[in-house]
């Protein structure tokens, strides 16, 4: 059962007519669907999901045990309570359907996430080992082993600040390309990292990038960031 992923390919493709492929019901005995077409990011790689509607419902993508992504139905946010009979409401099983994403959120995403590969892409040269990450807003970070190693926690921030209104400045390309079977993501002339999410352009499609703290605590230095879309 082949499932295309669309949002490898197009960051920006909010809304596609497709078919779907298989349906289910989760553990809650709410409904899901995966779509043959799929322009939907599922949590991983430090991003998270994101929501939408097929058919005008409400979903959130995640990943199913096949390797599918499927679109669970869920409450729309904001609202107090379901309306009116939606828990017992199936998702599309068959026929074209509308699938549609949050834009405002996907380019949030997006650009938290290139952000994050740009702070690594000097952070990293310095020396420090990678321990994790992570894109959500409000809480974007990455994370270093530190253990037994002083840091200038000023000047390192200066640093990255700087290194961040250059590589903005200069409007550096972000491409995605498959080698030996592993989508890398590379920023031009700045090296490239594994990576299965999704990604803004160039760098001039960012702004108001800029370390947010420095935390060091039991041998990790937490990098927090911020970031939004042009």
């Amino acid at each position: 059962m082949q499932q295309h992923q669309l949002y490898l390919s197009d960051t920006y493709l909010g809304e596609v007519l497709t078919t779907p492929l298989v349906t289910g019901r989760g553990d809650d005995g709410l409904p899901w669907v995966a779509l043959a077409d799929n322009i939907f990011h599922p949590q991983g790689g430090g991003q998270p999901s994101d929501v939408g509607t097929v058919d005008g419902l409400p979903v959130r993508s995640r990943r199913h045990a096949d390797g599918l992504v499927v679109l669970q139905l869920v409450e729309p946010a904001g609202t107090p309570t379901w309306p009116a009979g939606i828990a017992q409401r199936d998702l599309p099983t068959e026929g074209k359907v509308v699938a549609a994403i949050d834009m405002e959120q996907r380019k949030l995403h997006a650009a938290l996430h290139t952000a994050g590969h740009l702070l690594h892409a000097l952070v990293g040269t310095l020396g420090f080992q990678h321990a994790g990450n992570s894109h959500f807003p409000g809480q974007a970070r990455v994370d270093y082993r530190v253990t037994d190693r002083e840091v200038d926690r000023e000047a390192l921030t200066a640093q990255v600040n700087d290194h961040f209104v250059q590589a903005v400045k200069a409007a550096l390309p972000v491409t995605a390309e498959i080698r030996d079977g592993v989508r890398t993501v590379s920023i031009e002339g700045l090296g490239g990292e594994p990576c299965g999410g999704t990604h803004v352009p160039d760098l001039s499609a960012l702004r108001d990038v800029s370390v947010r703290s420095i935390k060091i605590k039991s041998g990790l230095m937490k990098i927090g960031y911020t970031a939004a879309h042009v």
